[in-house]
């Protein structure tokens, strides 16, 4: 593994490196230490500023992550740096748009590219779906969530962005197998097999504005084996919840986690991971909802949170206000 600025190789310098990511977090990271020592002539230090590129690459050279240092921590006591570089994520989430979107979520995303001056990837195709999106001042993030979000429903696959090749905003089909296998007896070091029943829903009730019943919506059979909680949802005039007030129903929450040596860049957020380790119960393919790769003293070692289900980030489109005031 190596790690580069302005095209020189500091891996040397190194202390740790955690590369991670989440896929409620938008954007990928990487956090790294580097030793220091302005004393020593000799000592082999490196400037790094604040919105310098990063690199890190594998063994073999092929680039895993390109992203920009935003924040830096110097610690005379310790004579060490800290670093935190984002990818290019961390400007689609924050970056406002400003426009009424139209056609497939493939080319909004082109369009959105195109003013954020970043270059387009590879895009999950939708199969011809077609999108029109009011976005007036909406974060471009969530434009591009929005347009998948049309498409997700539409024919039932889901969608992340993600940032390929340093610079390239590409958006997947999640939950994508990543190649990677973990197994008891070969790379597993931990595993952890959760199940709750503390966000337990198993009724709604539907009311209308004024407060007035209209719809249950329930699972008779959650209710029966661990008893009735229910939740109230009011829906305004010429308005339906009932697949709003479905989604809310929640039983049994199933999650695991494994920590594995060595490293695989492969197994990343947004991806699935198979994962066999009869011990724990976990047996078969798994959706990685976070992922941190750490590096340290010539160790690798990763650490997944797993899901059992396959969800996306969905965002609703709102309706076009300005469009209906002029008429």
């Amino acid at each position: 593994m190596k790690l580069l600025t302005g095209g020189k190789d500091i891996s040397q310098l190194i202390e740790k490196i955690t590369w991670s990511g989440d896929t409620s977090q938008v954007s990928r990271k990487i956090n790294f230490t580097i030793a220091q020592n302005k004393k020593d002539t000799l000592f082999p230090n490196v400037s790094i500023d604040i919105g310098d590129e990063i690199i890190m690459q594998d063994n073999e050279g092929n680039n895993i992550f390109g992203g920009i240092i935003f924040d830096a921590d110097k610690k005379g006591s310790s004579k060490t740096v800290s670093y935190l570089a984002y990818d290019l994520l961390f400007y689609v989430n924050q970056s406002d748009v400003n426009m009424v979107f139209s056609g497939t979520p493939e080319s909004i995303v082109t369009q959105i590219c195109q003013k954020l001056d970043i270059p387009c990837g590879e895009l999950a195709p939708t199969n011809g779906v077609v999108v029109k999106s009011p976005c007036f001042g909406k974060k471009a993030y969530k434009a591009i969530m929005m347009a998948y979000t049309v498409a997700a429903r539409k024919n039932g696959t889901k969608y992340i962005p993600l940032i390929k090749n340093i610079n390239q905003l590409c958006v997947i089909e999640k939950g994508t197998l990543c190649g990677a296998v973990m197994t008891g007896d070969y790379n597993l070091i931990d595993t952890e097999y959760k199940s709750t029943l503390q966000n337990l829903v198993n009724r709604v009730i539907i009311t209308n504005s004024k407060g007035n019943q209209i719809k249950v919506i329930e699972d008779a059979e959650s209710i029966q084996k661990y008893g009735l909680v229910q939740k109230v949802m009011k829906q305004s005039d010429k308005e339906d919840i009932s697949a709003e007030a479905q989604k809310a129903l929640v039983s049994v929450e199933n999650s695991g986690s494994v920590s594995g040596v060595p490293n695989d860049f492969r197994a990343v957020s947004g991806y699935s991971i198979i994962v066999q380790d009869e011990v724990s119960g976990l047996y078969g393919q798994f959706y990685i909802e976070s992922d941190t790769h750490t590096f340290t003293n010539g160790k690798a070692q990763m650490d997944l949170t797993l899901a059992f289900e396959n969800l996306m980030d969905e965002e609703e489109i709102e309706k076009d206000t300005n469009n209906k005031k002029s008429k």
